[in-house]
């Protein structure tokens, strides 16, 4: 813990004990983004890793447009974990990352508390008049962006949109939201119900209104040890990470 408190004039912000944290980035640390919804199969990867190297791994946790956002801004980083190949796609067409490999399926369900249940039970029910939404921010987040293309292809995106009273900059508000009966549903990640069951139950969305994003790592160029950033990107791509992905509420990619 001394390591981690002392600073060496770099300060990066983590999302630490549930908070956004400005934290001293050490020379040698492995600095990792990664989407705030891939934390509960990207953390304990990370406890694995750091304890079988020794390496200090810190991850930024949050929306993956505010991610590309800190990276354009610092400068810096080693490993980005997107929860949509879109993020990726646009890091590699500029030249600045390598490696990139699928690691699961970020599918979109509709999530609404156990109580609510009857109130929605089909994709449709989500455009009668009077209920309350909430959808992820397109700007900011993964499933945002989903959540509009899923809008537009049903047909029912005008009735539905004036249902919604909350946006979200990361899915875990986005669940916050209808967990704490903020709103009657949301669409949110499987990964997020699957993790809520005992509160929160899921209405599958018709798979010809979209197509499932791929959550997908890959080495940063601005990476300071690009042997060690590799490394990790191979642990979450090996079976014990793709596992990890299963574990958290993940959906496979299909093999080709």
């Amino acid at each position: 813990m001394g390591r981690f408190l002392r600073c060496l004039g770099l300060a990066g912000a983590v999302l630490l004990f549930g908070r956004l944290a400005m934290v001293p980035v050490l020379a040698g640390d492995l600095y990792v983004y990664s989407g705030a919804g891939l934390r509960p199969a990207v953390q304990p990867l990370v406890t694995l890793f750091q304890k079988e190297t020794g390496q200090v791994v810190l991850v930024e946790y949050g929306g993956m447009g505010q991610m590309l956002t800190r990276h354009d801004a610092t400068g810096r980083g080693d490993v980005f974990v997107s929860g949509t190949a879109f993020y990726t796609d646009k890091l590699a067409g500029r030249g600045e990352i390598t490696d990139v490999v699928p690691l699961a399926l970020h599918t979109a369900v509709i999530g609404l508390r156990k109580e609510n249940a009857d109130k929605i039970t089909t994709f449709a029910d989500l455009a009668k008049p009077g209920l309350r939404l909430a959808l992820g921010d397109p700007k900011a987040m993964a499933l945002g962006r989903t959540a509009e293309a899923i809008l537009d292809a049903s047909g029912l995106g005008e009735a539905i949109r004036a249902n919604v009273v909350a946006r979200g900059t990361t899915q875990q508000q986005v669940a916050l939201y209808v967990l704490n009966g903020d709103v009657d549903a949301g669409i949110l990640g499987r990964s997020s119900v699957f993790q809520a069951a005992d509160k929160l139950v899921m209405v599958d969305i018709p798979t010809e209104y979209y197509t499932p994003e791929e959550v997908t790592a890959g080495v940063l160029k601005t990476t300071t040890d690009a042997g060690t950033a590799k490394a990790f990107v191979d642990l979450l791509a090996s079976p014990r990470g793709l596992a990890a992905f299963a574990d958290a509420g993940f959906l496979a990619v299909p093999a080709n």
